[in-house]
């Protein structure tokens, strides 16, 4: 009974496993992809109550790329000969890094480098493989030539069939322009060095614009350096400039900015005072190198009297010798600018009045007496007339002139005869330059006649009013000699680089 009892327990236990099966419900444990047992009775559908189902959205997955698998019959399966660089790009001048594998042992092994794979090539030397057919160790000095694009580095058995390459890139230098100093004014030196441009390359320089005027001109070495060389600051608005350097054969401009800084020039006489009828010189520097300077005198917008052209540094020295006429007085100015930069410079001068002596060549005298004069201090080569009887009310009456001699004096010049009806007294003369216009006097004493002694006759011309015979002979330099007004030149930029310097006077 016992053994019943337990079979009708396994069977009823079989049947629900069945049962469970065939409804799709998974034991705990179970897989849902596992194998079921299959049983020959067809599950019994159960009414099922329907029921909400929430449904969530699903996340998207983001596809990624797997890498492409490699297919074994791409793969090299023989040993080649293999070059490698080390780096595969670099400047010209660096250092390359050769190193190889896959030759015959012991086996010397030539080295080339060429341009391209049909170029005969260089030879580079040669390096001997160990035991197991490989070499490094090798280092390669990129040639300067070698200024852009690919490279190729081969390497050939020495009477061998074994040759293997590697391409390398050259990597384009970045040219670099080094300045002694960026701030500076025209006229000034600059030493600058290159670095990094082509070999042998010719570069032009301009100043701010490359439609500008080429400064000057260089060419690097093979290396394609220069080490050091100068410009000339040309001129140029105040404030921020800039060089521009261009590699004729790489093409690559390099721009150096610069600070341009105002020209303060000065300028000096070769006399601070002196008289009229002199002559100035005149010197200066802090201009512009090698461009014109205009004098003026007293204002700007009078035409200058000179012009002056200042040397390379900006100065030159006792030029534009200028007469100083007579109808200058007091204190006067000169101006000097510069034609390009614009800079002005001014100079004040004295002009002092003449101081002229003179004295009769006697001291007293009897009517009928002759007298001379002698004199100094009055302008060289000058027309001297002598008056009696002048106030500051009147002109008096001409008696005499005469002509002074290059030093601006006289002696024993003129001369005038004592009039028989002239009363006994003091006798003034004033004389008067044309050109010094500046009066002077001397004093005779008149005495009375001699009564035991007869007056001599007068001369006939003696009561006619006289009439100096140097008046229409010697012209007034009252305004001589004045310089012959310079036609002012057209004014240009003085930024204007373009603009040629034409010099001269």
């Amino acid at each position: 009974m016992r053994k019943v009892l337990i079979m009708l327990g396994i069977i009823s236990i079989l049947s629900l496993l069945g049962a469970l099966a065939g409804s799709g419900i998974s034991l705990p444990g179970s897989s849902a992809n596992s194998a079921a047992p299959v049983s020959t009775k067809r599950a019994v559908q159960m009414p099922v109550t329907p029921r909400a189902v929430t449904r969530s959205t699903p996340t998207p997955v983001l596809a990624q790329a797997s890498p492409t698998p490699y297919v074994a019959s791409q793969l090299v399966t023989t040993h080649v000969p293999l070059v490698l660089l080390n780096p595969s790009s670099a400047r010209p001048g660096s250092t390359v890094g050769i190193s190889g594998s896959g030759f015959d042992p012991g086996s010397t092994i030539d080295l080339y480098i060429k341009h391209k794979p049909d170029d005969q090539g260089t030879s580079l030397g040669f390096v001997q493989s160990d035991k197991s057919g490989t070499f490094g160790g090798f280092n390669l000095s990129l040639p300067s030539d070698y200024v852009s694009g690919p490279f190729i580095v081969v390497a050939q058995e020495h009477n061998g069939a074994h040759q293997a390459s590697a391409t390398g890139t050259v990597a384009a230098n970045s040219p670099q322009v080094t300045f002694g100093t960026q701030v500076g004014k025209p006229g000034d030196v600059i030493a600058y060095s290159l670095k990094g441009f082509a070999p042998d390359e010719v570069v032009k320089i301009y100043f701010n614009s490359l439609n500008s005027p080429v400064i000057d001109t260089v060419h690097t070495d093979q290396s394609g350096n220069l080490r050091q060389d100068n410009l000339t600051v040309p001129f140029g608005a105040i404030g921020n400039n800039a060089f521009i350097f261009v590699g004729q054969k790489s093409q690559s401009p390099v721009t150096v900015s610069f600070l341009m800084l105002n020209l303060y020039p000065t300028i000096t006489v070769n006399t601070y005072a002196t008289k009229a009828d002199s002559t100035l010189t005149f010197s200066g520097k802090g201009f512009g190198p090698n461009e014109r300077v205009l004098l003026h005198l007293n204002s700007v917008q009078s035409p200058p009297i000179a012009v002056v052209t200042a040397n390379g540094t900006g100065s030159f020295q006792n030029a534009a010798p200028f007469t100083i006429p007579f109808s200058l007085k007091g204190k006067n100015t000169f101006i000097a600018i510069g034609e390009q930069s614009q800079a002005p410079a001014t100079v004040s001068i004295d002009i002092l009045p003449y101081t002229p002596v003179a004295e009769t060549s006697t001291y007293g005298g009897r009517p009928g007496t002759t007298v001379t004069f002698y004199g100094t201090g009055f302008a060289r080569d000058e027309l001297v007339h002598v008056y009696v009887g002048r106030t500051s009310q009147s002109t008096g009456q001409e008696v005499s002139c005469f002509i002074t001699n290059p030093q601006g004096n006289v002696a024993a010049a003129g001369d005038y005869t004592i009039e028989p009806n002239s009363q006994p007294g003091q006798l003034v003369f004033t004389l008067v330059g044309d050109d010094s216009q500046v009066p002077t006097t001397t004093k005779m004493q008149v005495m009375a006649p001699d009564a035991n002694s007869p007056l001599p006759p007068m001369p006939t011309t003696q009561s006619k009013p006289f009439v100096c015979p140097y008046t229409n002979s010697v012209p007034s330099r009252a305004l001589l000699p004045t310089p012959t007004p310079v036609p002012m030149p057209p004014p240009g930029p003085a930024a204007d680089t373009s603009s040629s310097n034409t010099g001269g006077q």
